[in-house]
């Protein structure tokens, strides 16, 4: 396998023992393994492919035809510009996904085919959309057996939706805690009462939940398998009323979120704002490297916006899920193909969860941005998550690549909105200045220019990434 090399292995691809993940320096390589080569060559024979891609549903591929005695064939696929996680969706996001895999199932019927997996993992975001990118999931359909991915399905998306529709929006972020998807008993005792009545959620939610306790012990569930006589278009009617489901569930009207309206409560003049925004495009228009932009509290995407228009592609991360929806929604009907928004903690970014905490990378092991701006974030970071100016430089060294820009917006105590952060605490950073900030930053970062704000009291500093830091 002249292609790989088996220290660039996926550390969560070892699950399928169909095949293996391995990345290259601009592509992703997928071996096929002997065990699923005859299955393989009747799914290509059916059609299937030429189908899903001509409809954009898989990820593209083409195949190496390269064989060893462990591996029947390599594909080859287009690099990611940014792989991200179920609890980084905000509730439009996650909805598109789950209807996604329903659009992948029912593509796979047509063709006598069904879906092995039905993990959310699967899913990714290209050009503004979900894309299905396990390309071995498919399996030939046996018309005597039920969807064995019928549970998963539930776990990995029917119920995070529920909960985010009918308790709160941030229990999406509850599926950074349960990797194989929410314990259908644990949702249904969390979700309203009421929605045990539903034709939807009661059906694939609670009496779910309840079949999982009665036929705990697996041989009384295979036994109730085997009894049950299914119908050919059982699997389809399946998918209807999944998609039903799904479809129902919305966010409430009255939603509102801390910074969901953050827009409309600035203490910027008009004339401030737009010295801002001008200021910035400029400096985003004369750096060099163009791959990767990140945005973070990007909000609504003000200026993620015409990042998009110098970086090949542009990350727009808040913590506030109601900010990255209106955001995901308003992107739907933009030409913005190439903004990805996230729903991210700062002061508490995605970790390394699953087996031996290797199988979903940190934030920092997917970013490598050549520009950074975190525009009205430090004061947050510092009086609302305690995170102090040295630790903040710190963390920003480590997403952004060697020569990459930072554009830093730095707010003084004098500020309306600090004094807003600092009117229920004390201020536990009495060396918090401007002159502060410039030399913990220094540390890691070669000053460029600074700018002071029309009409306001902060300062944008922009800083390029030292050679020399890690």
């Amino acid at each position: 396998m002249q292609h790989i090399d088996i220290a660039n292995l996926c550390a969560g691809s070892f699950r399928d023992p169909s095949g293996a993940v391995y990345f290259g320096d601009d592509c992703v390589y997928r071996t096929i393994n002997a065990c699923y080569a005859d299955e393989w060559e009747q799914i290509k024979k059916s059609g299937f492919f030429e189908s899903a891609l001509a409809k954009k549903l898989i990820l593209p591929f083409e195949e190496l035809n390269e064989t060893t005695s462990d591996c029947y064939n390599i594909l080859k696929s287009p690099l990611l510009p940014f792989v991200s996680y179920p609890y980084e969706w905000s509730f439009g996001q996650y909805k598109d996904a789950a209807l996604h895999t329903l659009d992948v199932l029912d593509e796979c019927l047509k063709f006598g085919l069904v879906l092995k997996d039905a993990t959310a993992y699967n899913i990714q975001f290209l050009d503004g959309k979900p894309v299905f990118i396990d390309l071995l999931s498919f399996a030939v359909r046996d018309m005597h057996k039920p969807w064995e991915a019928y549970l998963q399905y539930c776990k990995h998306f029917l119920a995070p939706l529920a909960l985010m529709a009918k308790r709160s929006v941030s229990c999406g972020r509850m599926m950074e805690t349960w990797i194989e998807g929410l314990p259908l008993d644990l949702v249904s005792s969390i979700l309203p009462w009421k929605t045990k009545f539903s034709a939807s959620l009661g059906i694939h939610i609670h009496m779910h939940a309840k079949m999982q306790t009665k036929y705990g012990d697996a041989r009384q569930a295979k036994e109730k398998v085997r009894a049950v006589s299914l119908k050919e278009d059982a699997l389809q009617k399946l998918s209807q009323s999944l998609r039903y489901a799904v479809n129902s569930l919305e966010l409430p009207q009255s939603l509102q979120t801390e910074w969901g309206d953050y827009y409309n409560d600035t203490n910027y003049t008009e004339l401030g704002a737009e010295d801002k925004r001008s200021y910035l495009e400029k400096i985003a228009s004369e750096n060099p490297q163009k791959t990767l932009a990140v945005d973070l509290g990007a909000n609504q995407g003000v200026y993620s916006r015409f990042l998009s228009k110098y970086y090949a592609n542009v990350l727009a991360l808040d913590i506030d899920y109601l900010a990255v929806e209106k955001f995901y929604q308003a992107l739907k009907s933009e030409e913005h193909t190439n903004i990805l928004p996230l729903v991210f903690d700062l002061g508490n970014p995605s970790p390394n969860i699953g087996w031996a905490n290797k199988e979903r990378m940190t934030f920092i092991e997917r970013c490598k941005a050549s520009y950074v701006s975190a525009l009205a974030l430090v004061h947050h970071l510092c009086f609302t998550a305690g995170i102090p100016l040295f630790k903040i430089a710190e963390y920003f060294s480590t997403i952004i690549e060697t020569n990459g820009i930072l554009a830093f917006e730095f707010v003084p105590l004098e500020d309306s909105q600090v004094q807003r952060l600092l009117a229920v605490r004390e201020n536990p950073f009495p060396d918090y200045n401007l002159s502060s900030c410039i030399a913990e930053f220094s540390k890691y970062f070669a000053l460029v220019e600074q700018h002071q704000v029309t009409d306001s009291k902060r300062t944008i500093l922009i800083f390029k990434k030292m050679e020399n830091s890690k």
